[in-house]
């Protein structure tokens, strides 16, 4: 079974949580295009990294999920704490950040040294996120959609966001549409 970030859950209303998750190391990249060619860029980057492109020619166990962010909108959010970016409601093309978890057995100084010098590594401690969890093939726009479910669950649940939305995508490619877990997630 493939290892995620281990969470508390909180609260749960149906297909939405609220979770506290007690840390996570993720490697990630930053990347050029519309939001399925930018995923394809990222993902191939990163799987290159954990199959054994790097300084140790460590390979590395697959981890899930895999992430996706838009890093070039405008919208403004209150931050409270520190900024993951979303994916906007008009922009197609952009810079989008992919991310993978890392396995847990490793600290930030144990990890491999990546050879591709756009990959960086970012460690997430106590983070408290609203999650809501959802199957199909996700593109820009069942994203928004999305986003937008979960942005009125915590409307009515008077939940401020305190970051970007976050898609996450835990399956391989070739898992269909129906049988496929995702989330959209956002720190509050």
């Amino acid at each position: 079974m493939t290892e995620s970030p281990d969470y508390h859950v909180e609260v749960k209303d149906g297909e939405f949580e609220v979770r506290l998750y007690p840390g996570y190391i993720l490697a990630q990249v930053d990347v050029e295009g519309d939001f399925r060619d930018a995923l394809l860029k990222g993902f191939s980057i990163l799987a290159d990294y954990i199959f054994g492109n790097n300084r140790r020619k460590e390979e590395l166990p697959m981890t899930s999920p895999v992430t996706i962010v838009e890093r070039g909108s405008s919208e403004r959010i209150p931050m409270a704490v520190p900024v993951t970016e979303e994916v906007p409601d008009d922009v197609e093309e952009g810079t989008y950040r992919i991310s993978f978890t890392m396995p847990s057995k490793y600290t930030l100084e144990t990890l491999p040294e990546p050879v591709d010098d756009r990959i960086s590594f970012r460690e997430e401690r106590n983070q408290r996120m609203a999650a809501y969890r959802f199957s199909g093939r996700v593109n820009s726009r069942m994203a928004r959609e999305k986003i937008a479910e979960l942005r009125e669950w915590l409307r009515k649940n008077s939940i401020e966001p305190g970051s970007r939305f976050i898609v996450a995508q835990y399956n391989h490619p070739a898992v269909p549409g129906f049988m496929r877990k995702n989330e959209i997630l956002v720190k509050v």
